[in-house]
């Protein structure tokens, strides 16, 4: 038998493990903020929330005022996400802005 076909079982079994690997299950929450409006807003929330060990997506909707969140369970949580953006110096579901925060802001955030 040739040395080829000797190989060829041992290179399925090594792409088929790679293949295999288990991808963490992610979770999806969504946080309700009322003062955001504006890019800037949208661009700081990224920024601030994809700093999170975790967070994997961060989707704004500048319409409904709400900020859809995907993360690994393991790794951050809601409360670690919702204090994230109140630090930020934006509401966060029942949570209230940094102040301090808040006046580092743009000034077109602050009239969202």
């Amino acid at each position: 038998m040739s040395k080829q076909l000797l190989l060829l079982p041992l290179i399925l079994l090594v792409f088929l493990s790679f293949n295999c690997v288990k991808q963490p299950q992610l979770e999806t929450v969504l946080i309700h903020s009322a003062g955001i409006g504006c890019s800037h807003c949208e661009d700081n929330i990224k920024k601030a929330v994809y700093a999170l060990e975790g967070v994997k997506e961060v989707n704004v909707d500048l319409e409904k005022k709400s900020i859809e969140v995907k993360f690994v369970p393991a790794q951050t949580n809601l409360l670690t996400i919702e204090i994230t953006l109140t630090r930020a110096g934006y509401d966060a579901n029942d949570k209230k802005r940094d102040p301090e925060a808040y006046e580092n802001l743009d000034e077109c955030c602050k009239h969202c």
